[in-house]
């Protein structure tokens, strides 16, 4: 509720965006994210420019640089921003997508969610339903760092993120959301390392 009440967004649009994420698309299974147990995995920026070790997550808008940098994504976490197109084609091309509902991406989840075919874990950042589920986190970034920790990762690698500097819409809101970001992280037990 702190977020909201900073962002001044609205926790009824947050349920009204899960309840829909859930009708036209929910879950397939965490089969995907069990696989994390005890493995390194790599949280992609969008400022990567080499993939290093283990799972190799793409963050939302990280998708299109992260493939040209050679990356070979296990799982992809969107809320469906940035490069979607790319993002779905990487679903359809066999690797699972987490999509995340929240108050103001309803319209997108309308257009985009239900062209997923691939597998699909769909979560939220209020009160969990049946097929959506709440893992933590709010930027695609930290959530993918709370679906690492969650699962039991033996260790989280942040490539190619910048908390200060955005690699794009350089906006107060995107520094505001990157603040955030960085303070949820240091809530997280399992171990991190920073690739810049």
């Amino acid at each position: 509720m702190e977020i909201l009440n900073d962002f001044k967004f609205s926790h009824k649009e947050d349920i009204e965006s899960a309840c829909l994420l859930g009708e036209v698309r929910g879950s397939d299974g965490l089969r995907p994210l069990k696989e994390l147990k005890d493995k390194v995995v790599e949280i992609q920026g969008p400022l990567i420019e080499e993939p290093s070790e283990g799972i190799q997550i793409p963050a939302g808008s990280a998708i299109s640089r992260a493939l040209k940098k050679g990356a070979e994504p296990r799982l992809i976490v969107t809320d469906l921003d940035g490069d979607v197109q790319k993002q779905l084609e990487t679903n359809l091309g066999g690797v699972p997508a987490i999509l995340h509902a929240h108050g103001d991406n309803m319209d997108m989840i309308k257009e985009w969610a239900p062209r997923f075919l691939g597998h699909v874990v769909s979560t939220c950042q209020c009160e969990p339903l049946e097929n959506v589920y709440n893992f933590g986190g709010f930027t695609d970034g930290d959530r993918a760092v709370f679906l690492a920790d969650h699962f039991g990762a033996q260790e989280i690698i942040l490539n190619g993120w910048d908390f200060e500097h955005p690699a794009r819409d350089t906006g107060f809101i995107k520094k505001k959301k990157l603040r955030w970001a960085k303070r949820l992280i240091a809530l997280v037990d399992t171990p991190i390392s920073y690739i810049h």
